[in-house]
Order: structure tokens, then C-alpha cells, then sequence
């Protein structure tokens, strides 16, 4: 009995570690690989942020250093041991935070099912599939149900606090918006303005109604800031307050229940009619 007992404590600590390994490895799922925009499961594009939502993603919080002299951006945020790979390339990384890691897609990818997984600390997490295509638009969000939009002039943010006024220019952050010509580099960090080579295909809704093509100003990448891009646009004189807006470039519709701060009501309610 005496040399049995060993061997029983042997396996019970074996299968203790094993089991503390693995409540340790990563975890996340299709349904949690979303837009970084929408946040919500559903196709993303090429040249987009995606976020990935779990547990056990990284030791602590690491965003990218923005004020690095080097346009190179990193595949490994100093100190986090965190690898997003994509059909098995490694892609730039963001944000890594233990429950969630922002990347960004690269621009060569194809339509179609993309193979994604997180490794960190030589722990992999599953290989899970998302859903890819050339167009998938979505506006990045203030706050809930309130679309992300600046006042050029003084570029303060447009919020029901501070609200846009109907005829005043503004500019809207968006995704999934598709190629840009010049190209771009997914490595590199853009700095020039390069225009979304569908502009032909792109329109702006309000209330159900397209704006004009001559209220419509640059549409493109936002210089600085990769997989982001910027929708600048003359908003109409008669615009009723807290308009709908969305966007459609080549058939595909970003989400509906999106509206965009402008004087008129004191509070927005996501979903209701102005």
C-alpha cells in the first residue's frame, strides 16, 4: 500500500494541474469574434478592427503606443505575449486585456471564412471561423444607439449634450468600408488620406432618405489611425432632430437603429422616432 500511495498522489496532482492549466487557456467563440464598431457577431471586412470578447486573453491591459516615431505596427504588444494569427499570419495588434483583444483584419483578405486564433503565453486558444466580405459598414458608436461624429471646426464631439445643428458639416467614423486607392499597407500605419475605391457605390441615409452625392466630402481612411475610416458631410438645412443614419456601399446596409445627434431633443432614445 505504501508503494500504491505515491502513485495515486502522483495522478490526483497531475490531473489538479491539468485541470488549473486548463481554466488558464484562452476562451472565446465564433459568436465573440465581432466588429469593433458594432460590436455584435456578423460578416467584417477586410482592413477592419475586430474584437475578440473571452477570458484569459492576456495578464493585463496593453494598448498600442500611438506616439512611436515607427509607422510599423506590432504583431506583439511589449510584454503582453499575445499572438492573433489569421489563417495562420500574425496580425497587428491593438488592445489585450484579459476578457478583450482588439486586432486589425488584413486588407488582402478574400471573401469567405477566415480561421482565427489567440495564443497567449504558448497557450492557444480555439481556432474558430469568421465570416468575411469585401463590404461589411458599420458606424462606430458615442454610445449606445448614437452614432460616433465630430464637429470639423472645432472637433468636438457630437453628442446629445453638444448636438450637431441641421447644414453644419460633420464627420462620421466608420468600418467596412472596403479597398482605398492608394492601397494600403496593414503592417504600416496610414498618414496620408487614401479614398475608398467603391465612392461610386457609397451613400449616406438619413431619415430613409440618401443625401445628395455633392453633400458628401471625403470618404477614405482616417490618417493615423488604421482600419478606421472617415465620412465627411454637409448635413441638410431642413434635418429633422436625431435623424437615422445609415450607411450602404455596394448593396450592403450598416445597422438601423443608429442615430446621429442633432439639435433638437434634449434626450436620444435609441429606436424611437423624432
Amino acid at each position: 500500500m505504501r508503494l500504491f500511495a505515491p502513485a495515486l498522489l502522483t495522478c490526483a496532482l497531475s490531473l489538479a494541474a491539468a485541470a488549473q492549466t486548463a481554466s488558464q487557456m484562452p476562451w472565446y467563440s465564433e459568436e465573440t469574434v465581432v466588429s469593433y464598431a458594432s460590436l455584435r457577431p456578423g460578416p467584417v471586412s477586410p482592413y477592419s478592427l475586430v474584437t475578440i470578447f473571452g477570458r484569459n486573453l492576456a495578464w493585463s491591459v496593453q494598448i498600442r503606443d500611438q506616439s512611436q516615431a515607427s509607422d510599423l505596427l506590432p504583431l506583439i504588444l511589449p510584454g503582453s505575449y499575445v499572438t492573433v494569427m489569421v489563417n495562420g499570419l500574425a496580425v497587428p495588434v491593438e488592445l489585450v486585456s484579459p476578457e478583450q483583444v482588439v486586432f486589425l483584419m488584413p486588407p488582402v483578405m478574400g471573401e469567405g471564412q477566415a480561421e482565427v486564433r489567440l495564443v497567449h503565453a504558448g497557450r492557444a486558444g480555439p481556432a474558430v471561423n469568421i465570416s468575411i466580405r469585401q463590404f461589411a459598414p458599420a458606424l462606430y458608436l458615442i454610445q449606445d444607439g448614437v452614432a460616433l461624429a465630430r464637429h470639423p471646426d472645432t472637433y468636438e464631439w457630437a453628442t446629445p449634450e453638444n448636438p450637431a445643428m441641421p447644414g453644419q458639416d460633420v464627420i462620421l467614423y466608420a468600418t467596412g468600408l472596403g479597398p482605398v486607392h492608394p492601397p494600403v499597407d496593414y503592417r504600416r500605419t496610414p498618414r496620408e488620406p487614401a479614398e475608398i475605391a467603391a465612392r461610386g457605390q457609397f451613400e449616406v441615409w438619413l431619415n430613409e432618405e440618401p443625401l445628395p452625392d455633392d453633400a458628401l466630402g471625403y470618404v477614405g481612411i482616417m490618417p493615423g489611425f488604421p482600419g478606421i475610416y472617415e465620412i465627411h458631410l454637409r448635413l441638410p438645412e431642413s434635418l429633422p432632430p436625431n435623424p437615422q443614419v445609415r450607411l450602404r456601399i455596394a448593396g450592403e446596409w450598416s445597422g438601423e437603429e443608429i442615430r446621429l445627434a442633432v439639435a433638437g431633443h434634449e434626450e436620444i432614445t435609441p429606436g424611437s422616432e423624432p
